[in-house]
């Protein structure tokens, strides 16, 4: 079966879609798997930090016990050297677990044992304990930071200090818990110290790791875990964020600075660039914190694994979808290249090519039942599109003509009055359609020029036939009238004598008398004109047409010789560029500035306006008829 572009682009719309929806929801799988994963390995680096520091916390209580009821004996024998020595041997055979006691007093305290006084009492087997005092020049423990951090500070019921080896007294890498002693007046008189091996915290993390591994871990070692970078780690650290004692020798100075945080699900890097999430965990009791390290790799394994499969069996059952339905897709819309074949053939004008027929009642049979429909219509379309092209073209004749007459009613030889030398005029009537509702117009009587300008509302044909109708009746009225307000209330009861349509004209007329520069208007709600730069201020009246019998008001100005009044309609302000934007009262004035500036001509004036109007509205067509009149008066003053 040949393929066509219809099924092609079926097909793959649906393929589009069904990606789309497959990215969806695997994305939202993995999101789903990846958290999922990120919060189990949480609870277990929860679960882990939770137990190891549980235990550690639990022997630092039973130190913290043992130290607390044991140096309650050294402080009743304060009174002798032998005494203290005595004390901390007894206490000893009692916890001889622990390497060995100390007390560390103050310079001085004994004088007959000299400066340095540091009784130390140690197991050498399982019987045998020696004696020691180990306080000298040598061994000057008032140094020492345990000793400092003691003494200085209020240590209340003590503190494990970080590990630190120790030459004089157990020789070995050991830690100690540290308590105050008090004589009887309750002054501290030095330092209680119960010296614990590192031994009992190597055998918990290496015994919890264990259980870690066979809980959680059965599987890390097939992901490539490694000495340098391992992918689960238990380490302590101590004070200053150094390594005491941990399942590997992982660099842990990156948690320095954080160490005291309860970090759950934080991404950090190592010093080797390898990213870990990390869980730490403050010891009570001490100054450490017990770190658990998860390699990021070893977090996010069985989610990468459980992706994978779900990728490739989202993909394999989307390819077997495509190619059953694009088997479909083809055998659906084959009758459709038959209907097609048929209607390139009416397409090329042969009306009368049969149509191919259906079995199945479904859409096809319906597009080719609205084909043999349309087929039917066509017929009669061409007939009576032939019957009106011939009738537009006649009406697109009458139109034209109609336009000729509309403007050869308008004055249009300039300078209009070549023997005066008082007065400069110019109009311009640019309508939007072939035929527009806007006039101008002006005559000389008696040495006085009457001038219009106005607005008919809405446009086409009917506007142009009332501009006609106003023309004529200002021509006429002006004839026999000189006083505006007179000439607008003639005007107006001829027009709204059997105005049903309730068309209606805004108008200004203006009488200007030569020999003095004296003018005359009255407004029926046009725009008020400009003289020079200003707006000339009117009573905006009511306009032609509206009420019958209305009073309408006169105005009355002197022009100065060298200046020009500017008239316009609407559509000049009211111009749109593409964006719907006007051309603007102010884009007008500015104009108007410019050319009285250069001295233009009234000419001049409108030339420049329609230039800058044309420049702003671009290619946008044109909405509203732009109609625009300059008068110059042009006489000289005598002395």
């Amino acid at each position: 079966m040949k393929e066509s572009k219809l099924s092609r682009r079926i097909t793959w719309r649906v393929i589009v879609i069904m990606l789309f929806f497959n990215v969806l929801i695997i994305s939202a799988i993995v999101a789903f798997v990846f958290a999922y994963s990120l919060a189990n390995s949480g609870m277990r680096g929860q679960y882990v930090t939770d137990g190891i520091g549980g235990r550690l916390e639990s022997m630092v209580r039973a130190v913290r016990i043992a130290a607390r009821n044991n140096v309650e004996a050294v402080e009743a024998n304060l009174d002798s050297p032998e005494k203290v020595f005595d004390a901390l041997e007894h206490e000893l055979r009692l916890n001889n677990h622990y390497i060995g006691f100390a007390a560390a007093f103050r310079p001085d305290y004994f004088p007959s044992q000299g400066y340095w006084f540091e009784p130390y009492v140690i197991l050498t087997d399982s019987v045998t304990i020696e004696r020691k005092q180990i306080g000298s020049q040598h061994h000057d423990y008032f140094h020492s930071e345990w000793y400092q951090a003691g003494m200085n500070n209020d240590i209340g019921e003590g503190y494990l200090s970080d590990p630190y080896y120790d030459a004089e007294g157990g020789m070995s890498l050991l830690c100690s818990y540290i308590l105050p002693i008090r004589d009887g007046k309750g002054e501290k008189v030095g330092l209680y110290c119960i010296d614990m091996s590192l031994d009992w915290l190597e055998s918990t993390i290496e015994e919890d790791l264990e259980n870690v591994k066979k809980e959680f871990l059965s599987d890390s070692n097939r992901i490539g875990s490694s000495d340098k970078n391992p992918y689960f780690s238990i380490q302590i650290i101590d004070s200053k964020g150094r390594y005491i004692i941990g399942s590997d020798s992982l660099d842990t100075s990156i948690l320095s600075a954080e160490r005291r945080e309860s970090v759950v699900g934080h991404e950090m890097q190592s010093l080797e660039g390898t990213p870990y999430y990390v869980h730490t965990r403050h010891i009570a009791g001490t100054d450490w914190t017990l770190v658990v390290f998860q390699h990021r790799s070893l977090v996010f394994m069985g989610g990468k694994l459980l992706a994978l499969v779900i990728i490739f069996f989202m993909t394999l059952g989307a390819l077997v979808i495509f190619f059953f339905m694009h088997r479909s897709i083809l055998s659906a819309i084959k009758p459709l290249s038959y209907l097609s074949a048929s209607s390139h053939e009416v397409a090329k004008g042969n009306f009368d090519t049969p149509l191919p027929t259906f079995e199945h009642d479904d859409e096809i049979k319906q597009l080719r039942d609205s084909f043999d429909t349309m087929q039917h219509s066509l017929k009669r379309y061409v007939k009576e599109l032939k019957e009106t092209v011939t009738s537009k073209a006649s009406m697109e004749s009458e139109l034209n003509i109609a336009h000729h007459i509309q403007m050869a009613m308008l004055p249009k030889t300039f300078p209009a009055f070549p023997h005066r030398n008082d007065i400069e005029i110019y109009g311009m009537l640019t309508p939007a359609k072939s035929v527009g509702g806007d006039l101008y117009d002006f005559m000389l009587r008696d040495d006085e020029l009457f001038f219009c300008i106005g607005d008919v509302s809405g446009k086409g044909v009917p506007a142009s036939l009332v501009m006609a109708v106003s023309r004529t009746l200002f021509r006429n009225v002006a004839a026999h009238v000189d006083k505006p307000h007179l000439i607008m209330e003639a005007m107006n009861d001829s027009i709204c004598d059997g105005n049903d349509s309730c068309m209606f004209v805004t108008l200004f007329i203006g009488v200007l008398d030569l020999k003095t520069g004296h003018l005359r208007y009255c407004n029926a709600g046009h725009n008020p004109p400009y003289l020079q730069n200003k707006l000339l201020t009117s009573d905006a009246n009511f306009p032609v047409g509206a009420i019958p019998g209305w009073e309408f008001i006169e105005e009355e100005v002197d022009i100065a010789p060298g200046e020009t009044l500017f008239l316009y309609t609407d559509g000049l302000t009211e111009a749109e560029d593409a964006s719907h934007k006007e051309f603007g009262d102010l884009r007008v004035q500015k104009m108007i500035v410019s050319s009285l500036a250069a001295n233009d001509t009234p000419k001049q004036m409108i030339d420049n306006m329609t230039a800058a109007v044309r420049q702003f509205v671009g290619e946008t067509e044109q909405s509203d008829d732009l109609t625009m009149l300059a008068i110059r008066y042009e006489k000289e003053e005598t002395n």
